[in-house]
């Protein structure tokens, strides 16, 4: 596994000093969010001026270009809404392409609300997701990009993105997972990780405090909160994945967070610790160090 940061962790830096920092904190990757305030990348002049000259510092740096994260989701109701975003991140793809960028991220979002009609039915928009990332199958394999679908809102837990995925049925529709979101919804790694498996293209790494109404209260540095981060490092481990561990530090939202030049390096070092752990063989026995405490089993098989 690999190390890599979400640029929202510094809002005030730019590439070259994501590129800087990057080596001296001992990060592997940079997940693009965001750049000097502009959140649509495709157009920001630092990337879209000269694709080429991003290429070759981050080749330099022998660093990679993990993804490009959007806001882009496809749950709307209305089909002119869908196309839009479709449209978007077409945009994203055809960009991330020309920066060797292997990833593009959307959302599933929510559960829409319409007047008379009420909340429509889960499957109903899962399904809707589904086709329209489907749809955008052919220029994500033309482009050699990978979408990937992250779990947030009215779909945080693994069945609802594993049914997206599926449905989407392309190697080149994948998930990334935030396991702090999932725990505001009960589902724990030893759950998520295995029923996802070959499914995941990235691992979000965020910590922090859940509130009493299963939100998240505070962020807090990686292994200061109620993420199972160790566990998901182990389980990640044992079904062998090999992609990044992004660690995402929402400073572009939050002010009040440490600064990224205290927590970048704090949490790479602790990351790097787990990964450098020796494997630890998990199973479902009652002496299992990792034993899950919900009430269900979690297998290695």
């Amino acid at each position: 596994m690999k190390l890599a940061f979400s640029s929202v962790a510094c809002p005030g830096w730019d590439l070259p000093t994501m590129i800087e920092k990057a080596k001296a904190f001992g990060y592997d990757g940079i997940e693009l969010g965001g750049l000097d305030g502009d959140a649509n990348l495709p157009v920001g002049p630092d990337l879209a001026d000269n694709p080429e000259k991003i290429v070759q510092l981050m080749r330099q740096a022998k660093l990679e270009l993990v993804c490009l994260a959007t806001d882009t989701a496809f749950h709307m109701p209305h089909a002119r809404e869908v196309a839009e975003s479709q449209a978007r991140v077409r945009k994203y793809i055809e960009f991330a392409a020309k920066l060797e960028c292997p990833f593009v991220r959307v959302f599933g979002a929510e559960i829409p609300s319409r007047p008379l009609l009420g909340i429509e039915q889960r499957e109903t928009v899962l399904d809707r997701i589904a086709k329209a990332i489907r749809e955008l199958v052919p220029c994500a394999v033309e482009h050699g990009v990978t979408i990937l679908i992250e779990n947030g809102g009215d779909f945080a837990d693994s069945p609802s993105i594993w049914h997206i995925v599926d449905v989407a049925d392309s190697p080149a529709v994948r998930c990334c997972w935030n396991p702090l979101v999932a725990m505001t919804h009960h589902e724990r790694p030893t759950r998520s990780v295995p029923r996802l498996g070959a499914r995941l293209g990235l691992v979000r790494i965020s910590d922090g405090k859940l509130g009493n109404t299963d939100t998240i209260g505070s962020y807090v540095l990686p292994g200061q909160g109620d993420v199972e981060i160790r566990t998901l490092v182990q389980i990640l481990k044992g079904i062998a994945f090999r992609g990044h561990l992004v660690f995402d530090w929402p400073k572009t939202r939050n002010t009040m967070l440490a600064d990224p030049d205290e927590a970048l390096p704090a949490a790479a070092q602790y990351l790097r610790g787990l990964l450098d752990e020796e494997t630890i063989p998990l199973t479902a026995y009652k002496t299992d160090k990792y034993k899950p405490r919900q009430g269900y089993e979690f297998a290695t098989s």
